[in-house]
């Protein structure tokens, strides 16, 4: 559990920077009553100086590193167990299982280095707002609404098709509904080019969920945008890709090189 940590740090710190976090965990949790490794010892296995060690103590919000070191020695006690947190996955998602989260991590790795998209209509449009601002952020290619288009595809002078300038990558789709036409017209021009469909929405029978790849269920009851009733959708759409996100980083840290296709 105490690699839960890195949740809350990955987009903080540097790659040199997780190394000495990741190397201060790996001691704690290999302990078997040895004591508490030094700063020394830990500055020496990543080739790094005490100092810089407590500058990152500092970036951190610690006075030093003793105190960095109690804080991760507690959070392997302190955090909750996934399937026991109201925002973990198993309880935002209708259709959670571990296959669906190893697939979306997977297709995020995959193409991380290529241009991907976030589209969605109306409220939709927000969350994919979002997602876009959370993927550039770590350290994907992101586009949305419009730039689809411009970046993705363009039309051939002879036919009267579609057809891609780009490499295929995937498309995350927001939609309550699952039915806006607009969305699902996109949806399906990207996948009649390569693209790998990522839906968000409440409806499991929806044509969005049907010509999906990956189809995250949230929130099935029925919800509409009226005065003085609460939509939950949106709000754990968000909830929900901040969870995959989480599962993302824990995956890219346990691949030592990119995958391929």
């Amino acid at each position: 559990m105490i690699t839960n940590y890195y949740y809350l740090t990955t987009n903080l710190l540097s790659e040199a920077e997780l190394k000495i976090i990741t190397s201060i965990i790996d001691h704690l949790e290999s302990e078997s009553g040895t004591g508490k490794v030094g700063i020394q010892q830990i500055a020496k296995e990543n080739y790094v100086s005490t100092s810089s060690i407590i500058k990152l103590c500092k970036k951190l919000g610690f006075e030093g590193y003793s105190e960095l070191y109690y804080h991760l020695s507690l959070d392997e006690h302190r955090l909750p167990d996934p399937a026991e947190n109201a925002f973990g996955l198993p309880n935002l998602l209708e259709n959670y299982s571990d296959e669906i989260v190893d697939q979306f991590c997977k297709l995020l790795y995959t193409h991380k280095s290529r241009k991907v998209f976030a589209i969605g209509c109306g409220f939709s449009e927000f969350v994919a707002d979002y997602v876009v601002h959370r993927l550039a952020i770590s350290g994907f290619l992101p586009f949305k609404q419009l730039h689809f288009y411009d970046l993705m595809l363009f039309r051939s002078r002879d036919k009267a098709q579609m057809s891609t300038n780009l490499t295929p990558s995937f498309l995350i789709v927001i939609s309550q509904s699952g039915e806006t036409e607009s969305i699902i017209e996109e949806a399906r021009q990207a996948k009649e080019n390569g693209y790998s469909i990522i839906a968000f929405t409440r409806r499991t029978d929806s044509k969005l969920a049907s010509l999906s790849d990956i189809s995250f269920v949230v929130d099935t009851s029925n919800q509409m945008l009226i005065r003085n009733v609460p939509n939950l959708f949106f709000g754990k759409v968000i909830l929900v890709f901040e969870e995959l996100m989480g599962a993302y980083f824990h995956f890219e840290r346990t691949l030592p090189a990119p995958l391929t296709e």
